[in-house]
């Protein structure tokens, strides 16, 4: 009867263990890369640590499994207030990601500007030519 209760406690764990390959994944995220669903996974996962110390028998490990989670959930929390508030996050690996500064983008703004004024200036010299050229040949 013994080995029977064994066998089924051991299920138990390798279900559990299943169950935790998706939640897990959102405590091995960075802070920036986690998202809400990703935040109730790893409520869901502190939370059924808690109700098993409750349980009594395995309480070492899941004490320490505990541990762990919100240890890294406070780290977490600590680099994402590390920015502060006037702070932006970037992703690095988007592609769509901002790479030049304020100024630089003013630069750059100011420059077309210019070369488009000075197109303008180029393009009234063309037609003044092309009358001259057509008045010529009539002439």
């Amino acid at each position: 009867m013994q080995q029977g209760r064994e066998e089924e406690d051991d299920l138990e764990e390798e279900e559990d263990d299943e169950d935790e390959v998706g939640p897990e994944r959102a405590l091995e995220k960075s802070p920036f890369q986690l998202t809400a669903g990703d935040v109730y996974d790893i409520s869901s996962l502190v939370g059924r640590d808690l109700l098993q110390l409750s349980d009594g028998p395995r309480v070492p490990a899941t004490l320490a499994r505990l541990q762990f989670r919100i240890v890294r959930v406070l780290e977490m929390l600590e680099t994402l207030l590390s920015l502060g508030p006037d702070k932006m996050v970037i992703d690095l690996t988007d592609p769509n990601r901002p790479r030049f500064t304020l100024q630089e983008l003013r630069d750059v703004l100011q420059e077309r500007n210019q070369l488009k004024a000075q197109l303008l200036v180029v393009q009234e010299e063309l037609q003044c030519y092309k009358r001259y050229i057509v008045k010529s040949a009539k002439n």
